[in-house]
C-alpha cells in the first residue's frame, strides 16, 4: 500500500489539511486515525470562533477562517455550521490600556470590535453583568461552530476528493532512510509514502522521540462544565471571555451553557492522552458554577448537568508549530494548538497544503510558527497579557 501523502491524525486539522491537499491534486492521499474521526480534542471542542488575539498573525488566521466558516456549507458542502452570537470580552479597568491597544490592532485588520458601556452590554446581552471596576469590548461577528458537523462535512468532502480515510489504524513508527520518510509502520502493517503530515495533537512526541526530534508539546487535560439555563434567561445569549473570572462560556444545544476555564491550568495538568480521567473533577464544577454566577446572576438557578475533560496539545508559548521537520525533509508538523486551534482549521489546512505542495506558505507568512523558535529564543509573546488566550 502506497500513498503520495499520508496525514496522521483524524481531527479537524488532519481533515482540513487532507482536503486542502486533495484540492491541490498532489496525488494519492490517506488519513490514518488510530481511533475514530474527532476522537481526540476536536470532538469535544467548544469550537468558539472569535478574533480576539493580541498577535496580528493569530488575529488574521481567525479572521480569515471565520469567513470560511460563514460559508462552510457552500465551500466544503453540507449543512451550515456557524452560529453568530457576538462576543463579550471583559477585563479589569486596570487593563484598559492593554485592551484598547489590542482592539486598535484588530480594527486595523478590519475586525468589528469596540468598547461598550455597562448599559450597552446589557442591551447586547441582558444576562451578563459588569462590576464598577470592569470594562468590556464587543466583537460583533464572533460565534461558534458545530464541531461534529464540521468534522463530518470535512470527512465527506475528503472522500469526494478521493482521500482514503482509515480509522483504527495506529501509526507506531516513522520509517526513515537517508533523512527521508519512506513509510509508516502501523498496527495494520507497513504503508509506503512520499510525505507525512503529523496532525496528531498530544500524541506527537510518541512518534518523534524515537527519531531524535524534540518537539515541545505536552498533553494537558482541560475541563468543561455543562449547565441548563433557567427558562427566564431566554434564548439570547452572547459568547463571553471573562478575564476577571477566568472563564469562557457559550450557548449550546438544548438551552445548555458550555463553560470552561481560561486560567491556563492545563499546562499544570499533564496526562497520558490514552489514559486520563474524562469526567470533570468533583470540586471543579461547583467552582466554575460560582464564577459563572458572578458574571451571570440569573445562573444562580441553573441546573448542573455535570462536566467532562478533554485534551490540549500545549507548547511553551501556547501557539502552534507549523513546519517541516528539520532532520527529515518530507515530514511536516501541524501540532501544539494549545486549546484554541479549532477556529483556525480552514486556514491551517490551506497553509499546510502550501507548505507540502509548494515548499512555502503563500496565503500568510506563518514562519513565526516554526519549530526552531523555541531554541532560538523567539517564542511568540502575548503583547497585552491579561490572559493566556493568545
Amino acid at each position: 500500500m502506497s500513498y503520495d501523502v499520508v496525514v496522521v491524525g483524524g481531527g479537524v486539522m488532519g481533515l482540513s489539511i487532507a482536503w486542502s491537499l486533495a484540492r491541490r491534486a498532489v496525488g494519492r492521499i490517506a488519513i490514518l486515525e488510530k481511533a475514530y474521526l474527532g476522537a481526540g480534542g476536536s470532538g469535544k471542542s467548544g469550537a468558539i470562533v472569535r478574533q480576539h488575539y493580541s498577535n496580528r498573525l493569530t488575529a488574521q488566521l481567525a479572521r480569515m477562517s471565520l469567513r470560511w466558516f460563514e460559508e462552510f456549507d457552500q465551500i466544503v458542502q453540507g449543512p451550515p455550521v456557524f452560529t453568530r452570537t457576538g462576543l463579550a470580552i471583559i477585563v479589569r479597568q486596570a487593563d484598559r490600556n492593554a485592551l484598547e491597544a489590542n482592539l486598535q490592532m484588530q480594527q486595523e485588520l478590519g475586525i468589528d470590535v469596540h468598547l461598550v458601556s455597562s448599559q450597552e452590554l446589557a442591551e447586547l446581552d441582558p444576562n451578563t453583568r459588569l462590576a464598577d471596576d470592569e470594562i468590556a469590548a464587543w466583537e460583533s461577528e464572533a460565534g461558534y461552530v458545530d464541531a461534529i458537523q464540521v468534522l463530518t462535512s470535512y470527512a465527506q468532502a475528503c472522500q469526494r476528493e478521493g482521500v482514503e480515510i482509515q480509522e483504527g489504524v495506529e501509526v507506531r513508527e516513522i520509517l526513515v532512510q537517508a533523512n527521508q520518510a519512506v513509510g509508516l509502520q502501523t498496527n495494520e502493517g507497513r504503508i509506503a509514502c512520499g510525505a507525512v503530515v503529523l496532525a496528531v495533537g498530544p500524541w506527537i512526541c510518541r512518534l518523534t522521540d524515537s527519531l531524535g526530534l524534540e518537539i515541545p508539546v505536552q498533553p494537558g487535560r482541560t475541563q468543561v462544565a455543562m449547565f441548563r439555563r433557567p427558562v427566564e434567561m431566554g434564548r439570547r445569549m452572547a459568547t463571553c471571555v471573562d478575564f476577571v473570572g477566568q472563564i469562557y462560556y457559550r450557548a449550546a444545544a438544548g438551552d445548555f451553557l458550555h463553560v470552561g476555564s481560561i486560567a491556563g491550568d492545563e499546562a499544570r495538568d499533564t496526562v497520558d492522552p490514552d489514559n486520563y480521567p474524562e469526567v470533570a473533577d468533583p470540586g471543579w464544577v461547583p467552582n466554575i458554577r460560582q464564577r459563572l454566577q458572578q458574571r451571570c446572576p440569573a445562573m444562580h438557578r441553573c441546573y448542573g448537568r455535570g462536566g467532562y475533560a478533554a485534551l490540549y496539545d500545549i507548547t511553551p508559548d501556547w501557539h502552534p508549530i507549523l513546519d517541516r521537520c528539520p532532520q527529515i525533509e518530507n515530514v511536516y508538523l501541524a501540532v501544539g494548538f494549545s486549546g484554541h486551534g479549532f477556529k483556525f482549521a480552514p486556514l491551517i489546512g490551506q497553509l499546510m497544503a502550501e507548505l507540502v505542495a509548494d515548499g512555502q506558505f503563500r496565503t500568510l507568512d506563518a514562519s513565526s510558527f516554526r519549530l526552531s523558535r523555541f531554541v532560538q529564543g523567539q517564542v511568540i509573546k502575548t503583547q497585552y497579557a491579561y490572559g493566556v488566550i493568545g
